[in-house]
């Protein structure tokens, strides 16, 4: 009787401890599960609502409105502003990846005789979009390049984000307009007896992924494409750079030295947050409507 007793509690001991572990392990492996994010649209009025991120996952934000900066110290300045476009970089990064993703499936199902009409329009829509005469290279081009020269040049365009087009047009890099039907901001000066205008965008994110979009296709940065497909060492892509800028040698020296004097390398390890699945194409579909 004692033998079956003590035969009872300790399986019951057992089992109240396998229930507990089971609980607490549970409990644990929850906690590692990490919820998507959705993206958040914001126009913001203050400096102070810029949302800092306290490490290297950055939250999904879109800036449709941003505040002036011009009246803060330059350290506060420089802060507020890496901040401010981190989240825009990630985004615009994230989806140049999709597109990529996108290009590779495509690819595979010509390589394996599975593509259909609807490929194949698909195929010629891309190709004629990115400039690009097959898949491959399209697939190269589509590679990304650091954050760290991304930041770089945003500083350097747009003055920490005290300039003008930066802070009336979203405008980051100072991107020209060359067409009337597109939104647009008149530059105060002309080139050569022709008025300048920048283009005007809704978000902080279209501007950076018009850059990228711009890198991607324009024949004067393909030798950058290949280098940014083979390394993503900084400070060897910046010299590739040279045609961004009428100052050349000088532009890819000034971009050595934000990016040196700055620490902006350690922002190459930042990564978006799991966002949610479809939600960057959504309200990228929202903003164009």
């Amino acid at each position: 009787m004692k033998i079956r007793f003590l035969y009872v509690l300790v399986a019951g001991l057992f089992a109240a401890y396998f229930i507990g572990a089971s609980l607490l392990w549970f409990k644990k492996e929850e906690s590692k599960i990490i919820k998507a994010q959705p993206i958040r649209v914001l126009a913001i009025n203050s400096p102070d609502s810029i949302i800092i991120n306290p490490n290297s996952d950055v939250l999904p934000v879109m800036y449709t409105r941003i505040p002036s900066l011009m009246s803060m110290s330059a350290e506060k300045r420089k802060d507020r502003f890496i901040h401010l476009m981190l989240p825009s970089i990630l985004l615009a990064k994230e989806r140049m990846a999709y597109e990529k993703r996108k290009v590779k499936k495509l690819k595979e199902r010509f390589d394996l005789g599975k593509a259909t009409p609807i490929d194949s329009v698909l195929k010629d829509s891309l190709l004629s979009l990115y400039k690009n005469s097959t898949l491959t290279q399209l697939m190269e081009d589509l590679n990304p390049h650091p954050v760290s020269i991304i930041l770089a040049q945003a500083i350097i365009e747009s003055g920490w984000g005290t300039s003008r087009f930066f802070r009336e047009a979203n405008n980051v890099y100072g991107i020209w307009s060359y067409s009337s039907n597109e939104k647009r901001i008149k530059a105060f000066e002309s080139r050569s007896g022709t008025q300048i205008y920048l283009r005007q965008y809704d978000s902080l994110y279209e501007s950076v992924y018009d850059y990228l979009f711009t890198i991607t296709r324009v024949s004067a940065y393909q030798k950058f494409r290949k280098a940014r497909s083979e390394s993503q060492d900084p400070f060897r892509l910046i010299w590739y750079l040279k045609n961004y800028s009428e100052l050349r040698t000088e532009y890819v020296e000034t971009l050595r030295n934000v990016i040196e004097h700055n620490d902006l390398h350690k922002y190459d390890s930042y990564k978006l947050v799991k966002i949610k699945q479809d939600d960057l194409y959504k309200k990228v579909v929202a903003m164009e409507n």
